[in-house]
């Protein structure tokens, strides 16, 4: 994600990006039984019906121009127009005015850091720091929400050393410590990915420092070799201990291409992996359904080599519309093309779009 300080928190939410990277909500899905977290506890659950969110910096509401505002106190407070906040709205006239959101989100999460280091969810134990000074988690890096747990800043809610999908499991399956009964869980949402995709990138930038070619290529070699499939056994992993123990609503969001009018051909990638996980979702996780905000955020596409001006101004629109891209607060300094390289997160528009997406993808789940 893009940085807007020279803060360790700002710089975990990624880098700016070079002209070919691609931000997927890389998504799809893996086995294992769960197992009790460690001996940290998380904040105590709402008692009433539950709405829980995980992810990165889209779950949590993160927006550029807010932490720059923000800055250094990041006081979630001023993160709650994000799409979980946003769902929580219409979920509400579905299930009920009493639903509370856990929002368990990390800005600069990575698919390792939501599982963690417990072995038993699908977690290692990590061989790289939990704050390395190279600004990138690392394939060997499994240390949950370095956002909080490196840098300090607070989250909606806090769970410590916890991983999220650790603190999930708890809730799911620990009894409520207002009511002693079971908690109440209505949905959960997931998105995940965005970051070990940046990582990758960030990475390659540090192991070829001032060469753009070299690093494009590193990018290139490791993007479907090791990035791609980590992360698909991730998120198979996460969904797999989540339906073990939970049997309600799962929405997983899929990915959208916020550059896609810079660089061509990436929204392809993007597609590509929104359908293999689609086809996916029905055989291996019944109770999971997606919400795909590709069509409307990149209208128009994919891009093709015989696409129309008049196609390519219609996603430039949408990606403005519904993304920071074109934000004048946040543009990146000397960003190109000028004017258009700002935030690749959703604008006020994008989340409240994200949440309509979710509603339908709740609406359509056969587990609600």
């Amino acid at each position: 994600m893009q940085a807007t300080n020279g803060s360790a928190g700002s710089r975990r939410l990624g880098g700016r990006v070079v002209t070919c990277v691609l931000m997927l909500a890389l998504l799809a899905a893996a086995v294992v039984f769960p197992a009790a977290a460690s001996a940290e506890e998380a904040a105590p659950a709402p008692a009433g019906p539950i709405y829980m969110a995980l992810g990165d910096s889209i779950s949590y509401g993160y927006s550029a121009q807010k932490f720059a505002e923000n800055y250094p106190t990041e006081s979630p407070s001023r993160f709650e127009t994000g799409v979980a906040n946003d769902l929580t709205k219409t979920l509400r006239k579905t299930i009920g005015k009493n639903l509370d959101l856990v929002n368990l989100a990390c800005p600069g999460e990575t698919s390792n850091g939501l599982i963690g280091e417990n072995p038993l969810l699908g977690g290692e134990v990590s061989t790289e720091e939990e704050d390395p000074p190279a600004a990138f988690q690392g394939p060997g890096d499994w240390h949950p929400c370095a956002y909080h747990n490196a840098d300090g800043f607070p989250l909606h809610a806090g769970y410590g050393k916890l991983s999220q999908l650790e603190t999930a499991i708890n809730i799911l399956t620990e009894p409520n410590k207002i009511t002693g009964k079971p908690n109440v869980v209505k949905a959960i949402t997931l998105n995940i990915g965005n970051n070990d995709v940046l990582g990758l990138l960030n990475q390659c930038k540090f192991e070829h420092p001032g060469n753009e070619l070299q690093a494009l290529l590193c990018f290139e070699a490791k993007i479907s070799s090791e990035t791609i499939p980590r992360v698909i056994k991730n998120v198979r992993d996460t969904l797999t201990q989540l339906e073990a123990v939970y049997s309600g609503p799962i929405i997983m969001f899929a990915g959208y291409d916020p550059l896609s009018f810079v660089d061509l051909g990436f929204d392809k990638i993007a597609v590509g992996i929104n359908e293999a996980f689609q086809a996916m979702i029905p055989s291996e996780f019944p109770h999971t359904t997606l919400a795909n905000p590709f069509p409307v955020f990149d209208k128009g596409g994919p891009q093709s080599e015989t696409q129309g001006e008049k196609e390519r101004l219609k996603q430039k629109k949408a990606i403005c519309k519904y993304t920071e891209m074109c934000n004048p607060n946040v543009q990146a300094p000397g960003g190109q093309p000028a004017g258009e390289d700002g935030d690749i997160h959703p604008s006020a528009k994008g989340y409240k779009e994200l949440a309509k997406l979710a509603q339908a993808a709740y609406e359509a789940n056969p587990a609600k």
